[in-house]
């Protein structure tokens, strides 16, 4: 066993350069302190494998020292021993009392230092599970207790942090992290008893495991568990016994914070699951909202990015529809006849516009409007809108072969025009929709006005790209209301038929 890390604290300058070589001559890695201030600061810089120190020190003593290095400088279970000239039996009973993990005398015999140092590393207790990570406050009025109970659990393992009155003792759980306590009864100012009481009147330490350390018997440790300890030693107390009871009451602790722990996570699942949930409720409603005027999809790309439905000005092809004689249909029809025959014509239209990418602006009954290349735009916007148009046109003409058997006299008129529009969200909290306002959607409106019966009118500027695929005569020159010029329009009649899928996407 080579390599390890010694710390060797040592006030004399020849006694600590013998040390230092022999340790170096076994391969073992040498942190040298004179005094033990220096040691403490050593170790919590580079953490030994193992501690050599004089008991006879400037400064603080090698008893003080140990008492600083168990208070969690010091890993669980490196050994500790005590090296000095003081040979009589009551020093080294002193030295083991103190917590000592063994001792050497001096002067340092050379031959026999190296097996010695191997003997203290192999013979280090390792931390047990059952200890592994445990913080236990041991409160004493009495020094002489305190370092019996460290030498007593530190070679085991556990942590320990002191505390020389109950105040103090209230102090450290309010600012550290306490796994069990051993609480003193007889203490003054404040008792063992009054401490617990309050340890548990607070609610971070209420379940916090009490083991109290008595003097006395039965009445005693009575009062002990009404004041609400766990569990109780006598003094002078048992070694084993003590260890046994500390393991049980860690187990248990650590089973308390796995419980806390599980519901703290739990908790911490459910916030997040509503919070997943509220905004799939909230990323759904939106959705919904967007269905109302959007084909699926588009709607697919505009739900991760709203700022395309802010107010902005785009080129547009806008496609207006409506019902010939629909009024006097209406006038003289039941309402399940003229909702019967609402829904025949919306879904027809409806299927047209998702398939073709357009935006539904409204519904008017029997009028709709439709716009291409907003919010998404496309690169073929007329193309589009007129094979919507003409989709429309041949579908609802199948419908009034069936209508006209019921005595329904129905026609179809469209208009499509293209220009600039300003478009975005209108409405109020609760009810928006997404609108093209402009002069280019007054015009398509009245162009779908002036077609007869079945015809599609589109203007000019609508026909110009998509001229060499359509099949068109001119209708005229006509000035809509409203319009101080007037506008060359055509009547469509068919369109080719568009490119095989894998080589165009719609």
């Amino acid at each position: 066993m080579t390599g390890r890390r010694v710390l060797v604290i040592e006030d004399n300058t020849l006694n600590l350069k013998l040390v230092r070589d022999i340790l170096q001559f076994a391969g073992h890695q040498v942190s040298e302190a004179r005094s033990g201030e220096d040691g403490l600061r050593l170790a919590q810089q580079d953490p030994p494998d193992l501690v050599l120190m004089d008991l006879q020190l400037p400064g603080i003593d090698g008893f003080e020292t140990l008492h600083r290095l168990r208070q969690g400088i010091l890993r669980p279970g490196v050994p500790v021993v005590a090296v000095t000239a003081l040979a009589m039996a009551e020093d080294r009973e002193r030295a083991a009392q103190a917590g000592f993990d063994g001792y050497l005398e001096k002067p340092i015999s050379v031959r026999a230092l190296p097996g010695q140092i191997e003997e203290f590393l192999a013979a280090a207790p390792a931390a047990t599970d059952e200890a592994a990570a445990v913080t236990i406050l041991a409160v004493d009025d009495a020094p002489a207790n305190l370092r019996l109970l460290e030498a007593v659990l530190t070679p085991h393992g556990y942590r320990i942090v002191t505390a020389a009155s109950g105040a103090e003792a209230l102090d450290i759980l309010s600012r550290e992290n306490i796994d069990l306590v051993l609480l003193d009864v007889v203490m003054p100012e404040m008792d063992g008893h009054e401490v617990c009481r309050r340890i548990r009147a607070v609610p971070s330490t209420e379940f916090l495991p009490v083991v109290m350390i008595t003097a006395s018997g039965g009445e005693q440790r009575l009062t002990a568990l009404e004041s609400g300890a766990d569990d109780f030693v006598s003094k002078p107390f048992d070694q084993s016994e003590l260890l046994a009871r500390v393991a049980s009451l860690a187990r248990i602790k650590r089973f308390q914070d796995t419980i806390r722990r599980q519901a703290d996570e739990l908790a911490e699942w459910n916030r997040e699951l509503e919070a997943r949930v509220a905004r799939q409720v909230a990323d759904l409603e939106r959705t919904n909202r967007l269905r109302r005027f959007l084909s699926p999809q588009l709607v697919d790309l505009v739900v991760g990015d709203e700022s395309l439905l802010s107010s902005h000005r785009r080129e547009v092809v806008v496609l207006f529809t409506d019902l010939r004689k629909f009024t006097p249909f209406a006038e003289t029809s039941e309402p399940e006849e003229v909702m019967g025959v609402l829904a025949e014509y919306h879904r027809v239209i409806g299927s047209l516009v998702h398939a073709y990418g357009g935006t539904l602006e409204r519904f008017t009954g029997d009028g709709i409007m439709v716009f291409f290349n907003d919010p998404v735009p496309c690169e073929d916007p007329a193309e589009r809108a007129v094979r919507t148009a003409l989709g429309i046109r041949d579908e609802v003409r199948e419908l009034a072969v069936r209508w006209e058997r019921n005595g329904y006299d129905l026609a179809l008129g469209i208009g499509i025009a293209q220009g600039f529009a300003t478009l975005g969200r209108i409405g109020f909290e609760g009810r928006f929709d997404y609108a093209a306002i402009g002069s280019v959607t007054n015009l398509a409106a009245r162009l779908c006005g002036d077609a007869g019966p079945w015809q599609v009118l589109v203007t000019n500027r609508v026909l110009a790209p998509i001229a060499e695929i359509c099949t068109s005569e001119l209708f005229g020159d006509v000035q809509p209301k409203g319009f101080s010029r007037s506008v060359r329009v055509h009547h469509v009649n068919g369109i080719a038929p568009p490119p095989e899928p894998d080589k165009k996407d719609w």
